[in-house]
């Protein structure tokens, strides 16, 4: 977001260094219980737990002690394990491992000589975390530092925007079995991990260590947002918008460019299901806003939005039950998964998350189905990449439920 991202970067990267180096990274799911913390104790793989779930670390570095702590954004409870080192780095990577329970734990931080990681996903889709890069990554069973992706130009208004097309290596244009899609806004972040200081979004990671899982196939469609354009394509024109800056939104043509331009053309050349079941769209901070504003506008088309630190705060309360209420939800009603943190150190994302917690309410006034809004926040979270990249897994656990 235009000004107020410029304003506000720096403090946000300073609570990145600060995190990465070993701050604290306490956070969960807004009103909860005190977390009620077990004893720390070690897990091997000759002693899983009934109902337990693998977790896997992988780091270039050998380790003396590596300790993950489980945590649910439900109830707020912990619980603390010493993982087992399985190999050592001479075998490229020190591998170590423990078990939690999916059912009680949603979210890790992983303790190792003095640092820890901000909390990231844990779930039968995400069951390892690959350390070496430094900046937490999903585990997955090939290669993906660089992931390919087909690159393709659309006209767009009077200039041109590329959409960036991924597809897992072992695609197959002509099986029988086919893709589920998920369409995404700021394209140029979501796969090279030298796009911005803190990495990309590693969807490609998440994708495959999903299928690695037993989840669905798909593949990602990411809309560039690269130029000084962003701020205009995806701010929805709903109302008198708060912020002036933001007054010319053109969310309206973006909204319309991915379901009557994009959406056709994959599913005209790709190996794709091209029912609502099988479509879905997220996005961060303005990106956010657009895809939870395209999925308003398209609820027959998409199954889930992911609004990651979305900026509501464009609009007032009043002009958002006033925008939805025209919408009839009442045959579909897309999933809608919302995060956003509020670390100490970041006045955006602290602003993101006044607005963001009170959609569910602004959601429920107008009739939507409670059961399809899922709310999870982080006290400690930063608006860029890494966060929105540990948290990426979690939203694949509610779409492809």
């Amino acid at each position: 977001m235009k000004k107020v991202l410029c304003l506000i970067l720096c403090a946000a990267l300073t609570a990145l260094i600060v995190t990465a180096c070993g701050a604290p990274a306490n956070g969960g799911a807004g009103e909860t219980k005190p977390a009620e913390t077990e004893a720390s104790e070690s897990n091997t793989a000759d002693s899983e737990p009934a109902g337990g779930h693998a977790l896997t670390v992988l780091d270039k570095a050998d380790r003396e002690k590596v300790t993950a702590t489980f945590k649910s954004t439900e109830t707020g409870d912990t619980k603390e394990i010493e993982l087992k080192k399985e190999t050592s780095a001479d075998e490229e990577n020190a591998v170590y491992s423990s078990y939690a329970d999916t059912a009680l734990y949603d979210r890790v931080v992983i303790s190792s000589d003095g640092t820890e990681t901000p909390e990231l996903a844990f779930n039968d889709y995400v069951t390892g975390w690959d350390l070496t890069p430094g900046r937490f990554y999903p585990d997955c069973p090939s290669d993906t530092d660089k992931p390919k992706y087909e690159r393709k130009s659309f006209d767009y208004e009077k200039r041109t925007k590329d959409v960036l097309i991924w597809t897992p290596e072992d695609y197959d244009a002509d099986s029988a079995e086919k893709y589920s899609v998920i369409y995404m806004t700021d394209g140029q972040n979501l796969f090279n991990r030298a796009a911005t200081s803190t990495g990309s979004w590693g969807v490609a990671e998440s994708a495959l260590a999903m299928v690695q899982n037993g989840g669905e196939k798909c593949i990602i469609v990411g809309i560039e947002n690269a130029d000084g354009w962003r701020d205009n394509e995806l701010t929805p024109d709903i109302g008198k918008v708060t912020q002036e800056d933001y007054a010319d939104g053109h969310g309206e043509y973006f909204s319309d460019f991915v379901v009557d331009t994009v959406m056709p053309y994959i599913n005209e050349n790709y190996n794709v299901y091209t029912d609502r079941e099988h479509t879905h769209v997220c996005g961060s901070s303005s990106g956010g806003i657009e895809s939870f504003y395209i999925a308003m506008e398209h609820p027959d088309k998409f199954k889930s939005v992911g609004a990651l630190s979305p900026a509501f705060l464009l609009y007032t309360a009043d002009t958002w039950v006033e925008y939805l209420s025209k919408k009839d939800f009442s045959e579909n009603a897309p999933l809608i998964y919302l995060y956003c943190g509020k670390g100490s150190s970041d006045q955006l994302e602290q602003a993101l998350y006044a607005d963001t917690v009170v959609m569910p309410q602004t959601l429920k006034k107008i009739g939507y189905p409670e059961e399809n809004v899922v709310m999870k926040l982080y006290d400690d979270g930063i608006h860029n990449e890494m966060y929105w990249r540990a948290i990426f897994p979690d939203y694949l656990k509610y779409a492809f439920r």
